[in-house]
């Protein structure tokens, strides 16, 4: 390996190395000279000794109103570089001294409440999207089963046909118009199904749990939605929907009720 790939391993650059080599085979140099015997134009010479000047490791001297340029002691390469270790030995000690602070922050910042927000039919889609993005092995869900169908009529490969397919256990609480038929809806993988009259449980929603998330779609007034991350709330909100599952065993079951579907 030649000396200048050799300054290039401890941290020159190719045109430091060249300049450096061309200078200290010449022992005294003009920037013209050494940009010659380096093979470099004369602006990029300046600016790669203005680099050497810098670290100490060439010096300049005036002669009949000429700049000359002159190999300081190759000593000072080592020095520098010892320098530069004991530079990043104090932001390794530095940074070791940061790590419980920073770990502390990266920890809040990750149980941090995630929450995002959507408006409109499109954007609400994203929401389905999600829940089956999430991959999840079970998800819990409560929803007004007409509402639901007026603003997400079904349809082939709709993100209801895609939970089939993902055989994803689902346990629901479907609220219906006890006035009207309940409308045809799709049965589950391992889906066990509970409903509730929408006149005793006013209920204008579509709730679903699934991973560390709570989807919520509001169908009052306009169209909008929510996720929210967020272990704690999330599994507050399970619990609340433990409650109204155990609750509605008072109510018509599944085998009772299916008869008018």
């Amino acid at each position: 390996m030649g000396l200048a790939k050799q300054l290039e391993e401890i941290g020159l650059t190719e045109k430091e190395a060249r300049v450096y080599v061309a200078l200290l085979e010449t022992g005294e140099a003009t920037a013209q000279q050494l940009a010659l015997k380096s093979e470099l134009n004369r602006a990029t010479t300046y600016v790669i000794l203005e680099s050497l000047l810098k670290r100490s490791f060439i010096r300049s001297s005036n002669k009949s109103k000429k700049t000359y340029f002159l190999i300081e002691s190759p000593q000072q390469i080592l020095n520098f570089l010892e320098n530069e270790k004991q530079k990043i030995d104090n932001k390794i000690d530095l940074a070791k001294n940061l790590m419980s602070e920073l770990e502390n922050l990266e920890k809040l910042t990750r149980e941090r409440t995630k929450i995002k927000f959507f408006k409109g039919k499109q954007e609400v889609a994203l929401i389905q999207k999600d829940v089956i993005r999430s991959n999840p092995k079970v998800i819990d869900n409560i929803f007004n089963i007409n509402l639901t169908l007026e603003n997400f009529p079904l349809r082939p490969e709709d993100h209801r046909q895609k939970i089939i397919k993902k055989k994803i256990k689902i346990r629901s609480i479907v609220i219906y118009n006890a006035k009207e038929t309940i409308p045809q809806y799709p049965v589950f993988y391992e889906e066990e199904r509970k409903y509730l009259p929408a006149d005793k449980f006013p209920f204008f929603a579509d709730m679903a749990f699934y991973k560390n998330k709570a989807a919520i779609i509001s169908f009052k007034d306009d169209l909008a939605g929510i996720i929210i991350e967020n272990k704690a709330i999330v599994d507050g909100l399970k619990f609340l929907f433990e409650l109204a599952w155990q609750g509605a065993e008072k109510y018509q079951s599944l085998k009772k009720i299916k008869k008018t579907i």
